[in-house]
C-alpha cells in the first residue's frame, strides 16, 4: 500500500511543477507526511526535485536569471542551509511535524498573494529570507515560495523568477544532500527507493510539462491557485493533527 501511496504522490507532485514550474516539494511533503519520518523524507524529495531542477535550468530559453539577485539569495541561502543541517539531529518526533506542516501552509498560502508589498523589496528582506529558506529547505525540504514573493515585490521580471528559483534551489539542494550523505543518510535504501519511483517523477514532470505548453494562461492561473489553496488546507489539517495529538 505504501508503495502505491510514493507512486501517486511522485506522479501527482512531478506532474504539478511540470504545469507551475514550482510546487514539487510542497506536494511530496504533504503526501509523504504519514509514510517517512518529516526529516527523513527530505533527502528523497531533493535528489527528485534536483533534477527536475536541471531540466528548468537547461530549459534556459523559458527561464532566464536574474545572476545579481540569485548571488544575494545563494551566499544568504547557503548560511541557512548550513545552520538547517546542524538542526536536524533535534528536529525528529512531533516538533518536527508540526513544524513541516505549518511551513507547507505559510510557503502555500505565501504563493498565493499575487502582487506582494513593495516593502517587502528591501535587499535586508531578501538576505533573511534567503537565509530562512536556506534553513527550511535544508530541514524539511520546503519553503521555495517565500524567495519568489520577495523577487516579485522587488521588480524582478516572472519570466525570471523560474530561472533564478531553479539555480538557488539547485545549489541549496546539492549542499543539503552533501551535508546528508555525510551524516549518513544516503543509504541503500534511498538509492532503492530512487531507482523505483525516479521514473515515475520523470514521467509526472513530462505530462505536466506537455500540458504548461498548452494550458491558456487563464488556466494556468487557475490550476496553480487550486493546487496552492488545496496544499493550504491540508497542511494546515496536518497542522492541526500534529499539535492535537503532540
Amino acid at each position: 500500500m505504501d508503495a502505491l501511496v510514493i507512486g501517486a504522490v511522485t506522479i501527482g507532485a512531478a506532474a504539478f511543477r511540470g504545469v507551475t514550474g514550482f510546487g514539487y516539494a510542497l506536494v511530496a511533503a504533504l503526501g509523504f507526511a504519514g509514510i517517512f519520518s518529516p526529516t527523513g523524507m527530505v533527502p528523497f524529495i531533493l535528489i527528485n526535485d534536483l533534477m527536475l531542477t536541471g531540466f528548468t535550468v537547461v530549459d534556459r530559453g523559458r527561464s532566464p536569471i536574474d545572476w545579481p539577485v540569485t548571488r544575494i539569495l545563494i551566499a544568504a541561502g547557503l548560511l541557512g542551509a548550513l545552520c538547517g543541517s546542524l538542526l536536524v539531529p533535534y528536529l525528529e518526533g512531533d516538533l518536527a511535524r508540526i513544524l513541516v506542516s505549518a511551513t507547507i501552509v505559510v510557503a502555500a498560502c505565501t504563493a498565493l498573494i499575487r502582487q506582494p508589498p513593495v516593502w517587502l523589496a528591501h535587499k535586508a528582506f531578501g538576505i533573511v529570507i534567503g537565509f530562512v529558506t536556506g534553513i527550511l529547505l535544508s530541514a524539511f525540504a520546503v519553503g521555495g515560495p517565500l524567495i519568489a514573493a520577495w523577487l516579485l515585490a522587488g521588480g524582478v521580471k516572472r519570466d525570471y523568477v523560474r530561472g533564478t528559483l531553479a539555480v538557488f534551489f539547485g545549489l541549496i539542494d546539492l549542499f543539503t544532500l552533501a551535508s546528508r550523505a555525510y551524516m549518513g543518510a544516503v543509504d541503500a535504501e534511498l538509492l532503492r527507493l530512487l531507482m523505483i519511483y525516479c521514473p515515475l517523477t520523470l514521467a509526472g514532470f513530462a505530462a505536466g510539462y506537455f500540458l504548461s505548453h498548452r494550458l491558456p494562461a487563464s488556466v494556468w492561473d487557475r490550476v496553480s491557485g487550486v493546487g496552492l489553496i488545496f496544499i493550504a488546507i491540508v497542511g494546515l489539517a496536518q497542522t492541526v493533527y500534529a499539535i492535537a495529538f503532540a
